[in-house]
């Protein structure tokens, strides 16, 4: 069996604010992804990241490992190979970045405006969290599925 090597090595997560989502989606893409695989995330707008962020990713043995707000202008966007936005609103806004850059959107709601106590803010954000575990383990599913066949 061949080995197959993913095409994108260089993966930005974008959403409005790089609070939740796509800091989500950059720290579970950190531990999954394959060796020579880039990670970034960013916001058109960048905001405050949540503690429930952390703490449901802690639940699953992720960390953000010192993950911060990020814009644009702090990720090297002509080296980007893939580009995935997540917020509904980055779907129909998308910036233009660097051309090879190609672009796919995923369907996460946005958890701005969460009303409720605390324990249904954690239950939004476990299950954001678990949608973008599932795309972000069937993106590089290819690449580990025949990483061991050589």
């Amino acid at each position: 069996m061949v080995v197959r090597s993913i095409r994108e090595r260089n993966i930005l997560f974008l959403c409005q604010d790089n609070a939740a989502s796509s800091q989500m989606a950059e720290a579970i893409a950190k531990h999954l992804a394959p060796p020579k695989t880039r990670i970034f995330s960013a916001g058109i707008t960048p905001g405050k990241i949540p503690p429930q962020v952390s703490s449901v990713l802690e639940e699953v043995g992720v960390k953000l490992s010192g993950q911060k707000p990020k814009s644009l202008k702090d990720v090297p966007t002509d080296e980007i190979d893939l580009v995935i936005t997540l917020s509904p609103e980055m779907k129909e806004k998308f910036p233009a970045l660097s051309t090879k850059a190609r672009q796919i959107h995923w369907a996460i709601p946005d958890a701005k405006g969460i009303s409720g106590g605390e324990a249904a803010m954690n239950a939004v954000y476990r299950y954001l969290r678990d949608e973008i575990d599932k795309g972000v383990a069937a993106l590089f599913l290819d690449y580990w599925r025949n990483s061991g066949a050589a």
